[in-house]
């Protein structure tokens, strides 16, 4: 078995009303987190499809399945009432992102950090939204060349699913005034990172420095 777990979370800025700090005070957030991991398992069941189809709408259509599939998939429950400088734990023993039955050769993890209004839209519409943007136009034409030339099309196919989906989420988001509060990518392999199958990091920066991270990998 392999497990990979988020510890615990610090976010120094909740992104919240920064605007109107000085008038009211600290305001609390809604926080949504949305993981992808990919690892050389992961299953894309329309994938084969999709390289075999020769019409453009049919590939599409496929496409925009297989988005919409792993998008349904990567979303936690929002999290309430978080100020500045506050941490999240989830219990003592962590909270599971991913768990499979064998420990994998390598581990891919993309996640998105983001303060949500109170009143959200559903993760479905923007799901929409992505999908008839003109990012997704370009993406698409660009998507079947690289997964045909790769040697692991389902894990390359998934990781670009999960960078294209995580740019997005930001940008139809941001246009609703829900601010990005963090972002991970991070990409590690067996041999160096998990020899015997364990890891565990405390206080991993995102790469916004506004986000640490407590982490642990557990695989037997």
């Amino acid at each position: 078995m392999f497990y990979f777990r988020i510890n615990k979370l610090k976010i120094f800025d909740n992104r919240e009303g920064r605007r109107f700090r000085r008038k009211i005070g600290r305001k609390e957030a809604t926080v949504q987190l949305v993981s992808f991991v990919t690892t050389e398992n992961t299953e894309l069941p329309d994938l084969q499809s999709y390289l075999n189809a020769n019409d453009i709408n049919e590939k599409n259509a496929l496409l925009q399945q297989m988005m919409a599939t792993t998008f349904q998939s990567k979303k936690l429950t929002p999290i309430q009432h978080i100020k500045d400088n506050q941490q999240i734990t989830f219990g003592d023993v962590g909270y599971v992102l991913f768990q499979s039955e064998s420990i994998p050769q390598q581990f891919d993890w993309q996640c998105i950090v983001i303060e949500i209004d109170e009143q959200q839209r559903e993760m479905g519409a923007v799901m929409q939204e992505i999908i008839n943007s003109k990012e997704m136009d370009t993406f698409a034409g660009n998507f079947g060349t690289v997964v045909a030339m790769a040697a692991n099309p389902v894990f390359v196919a998934s990781i670009e699913i999960g960078k294209f989906l995580i740019d997005m989420i930001g940008k139809v988001l941001g246009k609703n005034h829900d601010d990005m509060i963090g972002l991970f990518y991070m990409s590690l392999n067996q041999r160096e990172h998990y020899p015997h199958g364990e890891r565990k990091k405390d206080n991993v920066p995102d790469l916004t420095n506004n986000v640490l991270l407590d982490y642990s990998i557990f695989g037997f």
